[in-house]
């Protein structure tokens, strides 16, 4: 009866330390995604601490969050079918936090962007837009959030002089429906002319700047929150 008993408090204590470590685990985890914005490079995959985590990913498609260790991380990105890396780094990711792993610019002059993901709700009946420059051979761009049917000249943008790399603040606007612009900086050439949006209240979104394999420039939208 001794012996029973003693085999179920182990076999309980060891429940419980398997459990202990399944949450401690999952406590100790970060939210990540991927978006190949390199429009020569082709599909791409991304292994994390050597251990490959997306394979064949395509030009302009962002991956859904996937939930990895936070603390400081191996990233490479390498061309399918290659095993030599185009982006070989080291990032840090925070506990509990999402993010977005951003390749752009040429193949012959590659860089990535870490972009930490705002997941706080905007304020009653407002949205959240944030704006990305990752378009190769954009230059710097002025992006204007307007009233559907309304065009930039004679209008202040809503986010002015932004870099190719760089991704602009959150902007907070009440939600409805806009019509987004992206030009060239201080001119009224338009690369980008959306149309009509529909935002409800209580969504976060990056829309980023890619350049079009087709020729041109396109948004792609990335949904933060809600």
């Amino acid at each position: 009866m001794v012996s029973r008993f003693l085999q179920c408090s182990a076999l309980t204590f060891i429940l419980v330390v398997l459990l202990g470590s399944v949450g401690c685990s999952s406590s100790n985890s970060t939210r990540l995604r991927f978006l190949q914005a390199a429009p020569d490079l082709g599909n791409v995959d991304v292994l994390l601490d050597s251990k490959t985590i997306e394979s064949g990913m395509g030009y302009g498609t962002p991956t859904d969050y996937m939930s990895v260790k936070a603390g400081s991380r191996h990233i490479q990105v390498e061309p399918t079918g290659s095993s030599t890396p185009v982006i070989d780094q080291t990032i840090s990711l925070n506990r509990g936090s999402h993010y977005t792993f951003i390749a752009d610019g040429f193949a012959s002059d590659i860089s990535a962007m870490l972009l930490l993901d705002d997941q706080s709700a905007p304020a009653s009946g407002d949205i959240k837009l944030r704006f990305v420059n990752a378009g190769a051979g954009a230059g710097d761009v002025d992006v204007y959030v307007l009233a559907p049917g309304t065009t930039p000249p004679g209008n202040p943008p809503t986010v002015g002089n932004l870099s190719l790399g760089v991704a602009s603040d959150y902007q907070s606007i009440a939600a409805g429906s806009y019509e987004i612009f992206v030009n060239i900086a201080g001119t009224t050439f338009v690369y980008v002319d959306t149309g009509s949006l529909s935002f409800a209240a209580g969504q976060n979104r990056t829309f980023v700047l890619l350049s079009d394999l087709a020729g041109g420039f396109r948004l792609v939208t990335l949904h933060d929150l809600n």
